[in-house]
């Protein structure tokens, strides 16, 4: 069993020493011009209508990520035009499944309390992201497991709360990648959002690397642990008046493409 463990879990740790090399000019120029597209629009209800794009957006593709539904890019403009109250009509006409439907609704809600947390109406801690969890897989009943046989198997989801089992992913090879064990859960998060709270003068970048990456580490619930990392790395860059940047192709080629939320293409 020693040689099947490709990854063995270990306590998380801080930054590096050298943080302050990790930060990047490059994104430093995309915030300016961020905040210079912004500062042309006047029109409040232009602004609020974009915002409510670019959160419509961030909705529909995290779960695109998790692979819990497929919705083309074709599919998702139309749904960013037409807005949120237009998911039921896109649902009947057979465009986007009923799971989709539910899923995107309840990421989309869950962005309301990421902007609580960016907008200092929230704090972060363990409830929170508990709270975070639940809001973001309101709507999923079970997830995939692996029985005492090896199966693979379908068991009620736990929202909200802490994973009881360990969830430790095999690779295509047969060996495994180690996550936090479920006993020391509740440490790994106090001790995470400990150091976080330490990093005021982090970059967002790299600070939203950091804490998206610790978080997974510990994978703390049965499921939805990416889509409650996406979560939390988009409220740093939203604190920081950033944009918020989502990846793709990870999941399927392994090439990861930045994909940040653009005024100029929903704008246009």
């Amino acid at each position: 069993m020693e040689s099947l463990i490709a990854h063995r879990w270990k306590p998380l740790d801080d930054l590096p020493p050298d943080w302050r090399d990790l930060c990047r000019e490059d994104l430093g120029a995309v915030r300016k011009q961020w905040m210079d597209d912004r500062d042309l629009i006047r029109d409040e209800t232009k602004i609020r209508k974009i915002r409510e794009k670019l959160a419509l957006q961030w909705a529909i593709e995290t779960g695109i990520i998790e692979r819990l539904y497929t919705v083309n890019r074709g599919i998702t403009i139309q749904i960013l035009e037409a807005g949120m109250e237009a998911l039921g009509n896109f649902h009947a006409q057979g465009r986007i499944s009923s799971n989709a439907r539910a899923l995107i609704t309840d990421q989309r809600q869950a962005l309301e309390m990421v902007m609580d947390l960016v907008g200092g109406n929230r704090r972060l801690s363990d409830s929170y992201i508990k709270e975070l969890h639940h809001c973001l897989t309101f709507s999923q009943k079970t997830c995939e497991a692996k029985d005492s046989d090896g199966n693979r198997t379908s068991v009620p989801l736990l929202k909200g709360q802490w994973k009881k089992q360990r969830n430790n992913p095999t690779r295509p090879d047969g060996s495994i990648h180690e996550y936090c064990p479920p006993d020391a859960v509740q440490d790994e998060i106090d001790h995470l959002l400990m150091l976080h709270k330490a990093h005021s003068d982090v970059c967002p970048e790299v600070e939203a690397a950091w804490l998206h990456h610790r978080f997974t580490q510990i994978h703390p619930f049965q499921d939805g642990n990416g889509r409650v990392a996406r979560a939390l790395t988009a409220a740093i860059f939203l604190k920081a008046d950033c944009p918020s940047f989502l990846w793709f192709g990870m999941k399927t080629t392994g090439n990861a493409t930045l994909m940040p939320w653009s005024l100029l293409t929903v704008a246009t």
